[in-house]
């Protein structure tokens, strides 16, 4: 049975949906991931451009309120703003919570280049700690 892992942010337009897309990618769809938010928007065309770059098709994405999930079981969840942090103690059971807050590339001031590399700097930060993370957690 696959492990299954809610990654929460405020938007789920940027780094909760990046995570998410990031996670199904590196553990080829092992681990059944669900990313949510608590205003949740379309995602962000620079997140989907630099996903693409790597191979990552998000164009099914929805964004999805988080109150949809509070009565499924998750092992973990992940939340990726302090807003998101917040809502965690509506999920009851034996979950692992872990709270990892990236830079958000889209506050980063600067002609489309700088924003792009902004996006792509993320992604390589995700990508990095997520490799960790799922040998940590033995999800492949």
């Amino acid at each position: 049975m696959k492990k299954k892992i809610l990654v929460i942010g405020t938007d789920n337009s940027c780094r909760s949906a990046m995570m998410a897309a990031l996670i199904k990618h590196i553990t080829f769809n092992r681990v059944d991931v669900i990313n949510a938010g608590i205003e949740p928007g379309e995602i962000n065309p620079l997140s989907v451009k630099v996903l693409e770059e790597i191979g990552i098709d998000v164009s099914g994405f929805e964004a999805i309120l988080f109150t949809k999930y509070i009565h499924e079981k998750f092992e973990i969840i992940i939340t990726t703003s302090a807003k998101a942090r917040e809502i965690t103690k509506y999920f009851m059971g034996n979950i692992t919570k872990i709270h990892k807050e990236f830079d958000d590339p889209r506050l980063v001031e600067g002609d489309d280049f700088e924003k792009e590399n902004a996006f792509r700097e993320l992604r390589e930060e995700m990508n990095e700690w997520l490799n960790d993370f799922i040998v940590r957690h033995r999800l492949i």
